[in-house]
């Protein structure tokens, strides 16, 4: 019976292990992802400032 019990720890513990490993990489792979659209919206706010400079000086 206690054999039966250690087998079914184990596999909550691989399963627990398995999804921390998943969301680790998910999280390694957003985070780039989220810093390139916050430094492209920075960009396409200062194209636009540029461009009405721009406009202005004509």
């Amino acid at each position: 019976m206690e054999i039966i019990f250690m087998y079914i720890a184990g596999v909550v513990v691989f399963v627990i292990a398995i999804i921390a490993i998943i969301n680790g990489v998910v999280n390694r792979v957003k985070r780039p992802i989220d810093n390139l659209r916050v430094k492209i919206l920075e960009l396409e706010k200062r194209v636009s400032e540029l461009e009405h400079e721009n406009r202005d000086k004509l």
